[in-house]
């Protein structure tokens, strides 16, 4: 399968899919912005946007989740979302002065599996007044015993493909070992080591322990973005704390609910490193919502804020009821 262009279309039709009005932002500008250096700019990043790919994906899937419940397949619901995206921090040596863009995402339940589907529009803004547009798309679907994950993924700068990954990953038995074979590239394999999970388990998993109180969950993560491998992904929970409904003000209690900060650390299993490739945070609800999250990078980080949700009906699986 070729790599689709990063369509501004399928942007606009994610948004008009909400029952409120579709944000006219949702895409940003028509402009080519591949201006000299842009490109070069874009290339030498291509690893910290496989990165954030990972980051939008695993922590969505890992947040964006309900209350885990007796039921073994009630553990999230079916839902769509919109994140509006802004640049939070930067040092002078990211070169980045401003960033604007969304994120689209949609998680649903196959019967057999669940489906995920994330598109990402970010314009970035450097110092010497030449601006990047990236675009970012992940579609995967994972089986329910957490066995077998089909994906891929593409990465888009000023419009052109500069990376794209599809294959499957299958695992012997739970927190065995396993194999993923790309067909994107091809002729590219990896086995993955003893104890790996995929990214619907290991969010199953992590708000299991969540709402049981503990203060953390760890384990390898494979998540079909890229061709870097497993991750080795910590998450820490701290104690919840009151936080206003996504759209309403600030400081109004009426419309505030409990959320709880929730921080994640990506160790690449190779290399051995200590200090962790990318950290997230977020701040999620009793159902699991993530009212926002935050990618850091180092030497500069991104923060996205839900604007829109809405859960999507349930397909009616055989044995429901």
């Amino acid at each position: 399968m070729q790599p689709k262009s990063f369509c501004r279309a399928e942007l606009l039709a994610a948004c008009a899919a909400f029952t409120g009005r579709a944000k006219s932002y949702m895409v940003v500008g028509e402009t080519n912005y591949a201006q000299p250096g842009v490109e070069t700019v874009a290339v030498t990043m291509k690893q910290k946007w496989a990165a954030f790919l990972v980051a939008c994906v695993a922590f969505i899937g890992g947040v964006s989740l309900p209350l885990f419940s007796a039921s073994a397949d009630a553990w999230f619901t079916p839902h769509r979302g919109i994140y509006q995206m802004s640049l939070i921090s930067a040092e002078n040596s990211s070169g980045i002065v401003g960033a604007s863009g969304q994120m689209y995402f949609e998680w649903t339940d196959t019967c057999d599996g669940w489906n995920v589907n994330q598109h990402t529009s970010l314009f970035l803004a450097s110092s010497q007044e030449e601006g990047n547009q990236i675009g970012l798309t992940f579609s995967g679907w994972e089986a329910k015993d957490g066995l077998k994950l089909r994906f891929h993924a593409s990465h888009l700068s000023s419009g052109k493909v500069v990376d794209y990954v599809e294959g499957e990953a299958v695992l012997s038995t739970s927190d065995g070992s396993g194999r993923v074979t790309y067909s994107e590239p091809k002729g590219v394999a990896m086995t993955l080591p003893e104890g790996t999970v995929f990214p619907s388990e290991y969010s199953r998993r992590m708000m299991k322990r969540m709402n049981e109180g503990e203060s953390g969950y760890s384990a390898l993560m494979f998540d079909g973005s890229s061709v870097d491998g497993t991750y080795d992904v910590t998450t820490f929970f701290a104690a919840p704390r009151m936080r206003a409904l996504p759209g309403a003000a600030v400081g109004d209690v009426a419309v505030s609910e409990k959320v709880w900060p929730v921080r994640m650390a990506y160790f690449p299993l190779i290399g051995g490193d200590v200090v962790p490739d990318f950290e997230i945070g977020a701040l999620i609800n009793e159902r699991g919502v993530a009212h926002r999250y935050d990618i850091d990078y180092g030497n500069f980080a991104v923060r996205a804020e839900l604007e829109l949700y809405e859960e999507i009906a349930s397909p009616g699986c055989s044995g429901e009821g």
